[in-house]
């Protein structure tokens, strides 16, 4: 399987290709008043208002930086009621693309409520890069939001 690489601060994740819409570079976005520090904002995706999620807000608490490398990664996200539409996740030094063998992936050994979204782990060269779950990396109240549609018009 290939696996895009990034990272989040000091450490290194991946988030495997297919459940990868596209990649864009990192806009400005608009701000939605009221919501948790993890919705960066929205933007206009091919017409929709996309939600984007803050990942070093959700993994770190705190911003993600504005460098060349970081990156809105677009995903297609289910929702509690099965509803699927594009959710961006900010990330820094989106750089490679990493192709994994499946006998080099294994599981943590480490999870909980807290951080569902971490998936396997890989072993590449001499790192250990923790996969992201992107149908879990949402938080319940952000996916709760997207299934009433507080965040989901369509631009018009």
């Amino acid at each position: 399987m290939l696996v895009l690489g990034l990272s989040i601060g000091k450490e290194h994740y991946g988030i495997e290709a297919t459940r990868i819409i596209e990649i864009v570079p990192l806009i400005e976005l608009k701000k939605v008043p009221l919501t948790e520090n993890t919705v960066k904002g929205i933007f206009n995706y091919r017409g929709t208002a996309t939600p984007v999620i803050d990942l070093c807000q959700l993994f770190e608490k705190r911003s993600c930086t504005n460098d060349l490398s970081s990156r809105i990664i677009i995903i297609n996200y289910n929702d509690s009621s099965e509803n699927s539409r594009p959710v961006g996740l900010v990330a820094e030094r989106v750089t490679d693309v990493m192709k994994c063998e499946i006998d080099d992936v294994s599981n943590s050994g480490i999870q909980s409520d807290k951080n569902k979204f971490l998936g396997k782990v890989y072993k590449y060269k001499n790192d250990m890069i923790q996969l992201i779950d992107t149908h879990n990396v949402l938080p319940d109240s952000i996916s709760r939001q997207l299934a009433s549609s507080q965040l989901a018009d369509k631009l018009g």
